[in-house]
């Protein structure tokens, strides 16, 4: 593991997947992201490219060739490479090669920064076209914070404070796939309960900040994305005892699953990513600890 420090976190990350893998909170004494328990789910962060959700019958047709690949893409199983480190700071980069193009046809590099600030952390995705032509791409995060934060409290303790840029759509699924779309508008908090969760993922647009928060109105964390197009909220849930995992992910997403009436081509993907030959794709998000 790759560690990150100053007197206020830790924070850990692997070059396996460009995963983060740890933030500890020194002024809490605790780990405040999930700890990759497979009884409920064994990643803890994982990087989502360069497809966010399923695929229908995980293929998609990319040029009119048909490939496979299964949920969320292969970055999250590859090695990356460490291309610079510092106290604070440490980069990752996946380049395109022999096993990615037999699954998707496009040369890139990815990169993967992680900054430590004084009680935050800031994740920056680059995406550059080395191709000789555009390409397409979704991207996506996926981190996984522990709840409950206290052990006394249960799940349903807290819940959700949203900012938002604009009126807020909720995207359905049905099943692993998306569906049809409910209009929110506002959307400034959401109790946490483990029913909500029975569908699997809350996908929302147009939310720029969510925070978890005690119901005595305390944060806990707060993860901030400016800009980004789609948020998803997810913990498995377990119908049998009407209660979920002991975890909760913000997940950042430029990209979406397939639709249920997906016509399989790539570049038609809702939500898909153009990048012109020559162009680099940047954004960041942050995850501040209260």
């Amino acid at each position: 593991m790759n560690i990150l420090q100053n007197e206020n976190l830790i924070i850990e990350s692997s070059s396996s997947g460009a995963e983060l893998t740890r933030i500890f909170s020194k002024k809490h004494n605790r780990n405040i992201l999930w700890d990759g328990n497979k009884k409920h789910w064994g990643r803890q962060s994982p990087i989502l490219f360069p497809i966010v959700g399923k695929l229908l019958d995980n293929e998609t047709i990319i040029e009119e060739n048909l490939y496979n690949m299964t949920q969320h893409g292969f970055a999250r199983d590859m090695d990356f490479e460490i291309t610079n480190k510092s106290d604070t700071f440490i980069s990752y980069s996946l380049k395109s090669n022999e096993s990615t193009l037999k699954k998707y046809p496009y040369s890139f590099e990815l990169l993967i920064n992680y900054t430590l600030n004084d009680n935050s952390t800031n994740i920056e995705w680059i995406v550059k076209n080395t191709d000789s032509k555009d390409i397409f791409f979704s991207i996506g995060g996926h981190p996984a914070f522990n709840i409950p934060f206290f052990e006394q409290n249960g799940f349903s303790k807290y819940h959700l404070e949203f900012k938002r840029r604009n009126d807020v759509e909720k995207i359905n699924l049905n099943g692993s796939f998306t569906d049809d779309i409910t209009f929110i508008g506002d959307l400034k908090n959401l109790q946490l309960n483990p029913e909500l969760f029975k569908n699997d993922a809350l996908i929302y647009t147009n939310i720029d900040e969510v925070s978890i928060c005690n119901n005595d109105g305390s944060k806990y964390i707060t993860l901030s994305m400016l800009d980004f197009p789609l948020v998803g909220i997810w913990t498995p849930y377990y119908s049998e005892s009407n209660s979920t995992a002991p975890f909760l992910c913000i997940e950042p997403w430029y990209g979406l699953a397939d639709s249920i009436h997906s016509n399989k081509i790539y570049k038609d993907k809702k939500f898909i990513n153009k990048l012109g030959k020559g162009k680099i794709f940047t954004t960041s998000y942050s995850i501040d600890i209260h």
